[in-house]
């Protein structure tokens, strides 16, 4: 809560719920999904990984005097370690790679706002023939007239908040999940088919490296929020303000 007030300015004594907020939160999460991750295969930053991180932040124009650094600093650190490939991130990565052993085969309706998902995912629970809703109802003319077919497709192939709640849909075999914020809209995803598939070694991960490693951190932290602010999904993994309106 205090780098909420730090980051926002909110008053966190009451319970906030502005965009601001929830996505400070999320950040927060996030960021200290990873820390918790490489803490648990033995690697915390020492006092040459944080001057090399404060270091960058400086260099990338962060005022000395933000009172958001020292947080930042412990953050960078992580992130730094994670792009560098070090024995423990491979570890975390080949520890929790079945989690990646999938093809994601899955369907989607696409709409502008978190309510118009609430109320698809309500139909599609009440029964509503997915398909029908699809072709009706979602904003992406490509899969819209498949009834919202995306196919089966390798990981990577789509953006990171649909694929986690692809993976998370998956771990927790649950067959609908949504609302799935992107920079598209909203989605509600149908898992089609589990179909297994080796996970990529570490070697090759290449650029995906830091992303593959922050859904690892996100699918396997148990993660709790003081329901004034949201709770958290993790299935979907991201924090859902309180009350979201219908």
């Amino acid at each position: 809560m205090a780098w909420v007030s730090d980051r926002t300015g909110a008053n966190t004594a009451v319970a906030v719920s502005s965009g601001p907020v929830g996505e400070t939160i999320q950040e927060w999460i996030l960021n200290e999904s990873l820390n918790d991750l490489l803490a648990e295969y033995g690697w915390s930053p020492d006092e040459n990984a944080l001057k090399s991180a404060r270091d960058q932040l400086l260099a990338a124009g962060l005022d000395p005097e933000d009172p958001r650094l020292p947080t930042y600093i412990g953050w960078q650190a992580v992130r730094a370690r994670i792009a560098s490939g070090g024995p423990e991130v491979r570890a975390a990565y080949e520890a929790y790679a079945a989690l990646l052993q999938y093809e994601l085969c899955a369907s989607h309706i696409l709409v502008e706002s978190e309510p118009a998902a609430l109320e698809i995912l309500d139909l599609v629970q009440s029964g509503s023939e997915f398909e029908d809703l699809a072709r009706g109802l979602s904003q992406d003319p490509g899969s819209a007239t498949q009834g919202g077919k995306l196919g089966c497709v390798p990981i990577g192939s789509f953006v990171p908040t649909f694929e986690r709640a692809v993976l998370g849909a998956l771990k927790a075999r649950e067959a609908v999940v949504g609302p799935v914020p992107s920079q598209f809209g909203f989605h509600v995803i149908r898992i089609d088919e589990r179909r297994t598939t080796e996970p990529m070694g570490f070697d090759n991960l290449g650029d995906r490296r830091f992303g593959t490693v922050l859904q690892i951190a996100t699918l396997t932290r148990s993660v709790e929020i003081d329901n004034r602010y949201g709770t958290w999904d993790p299935v979907v993994g991201r924090v859902v303000a309180p009350n979201p309106s219908r």
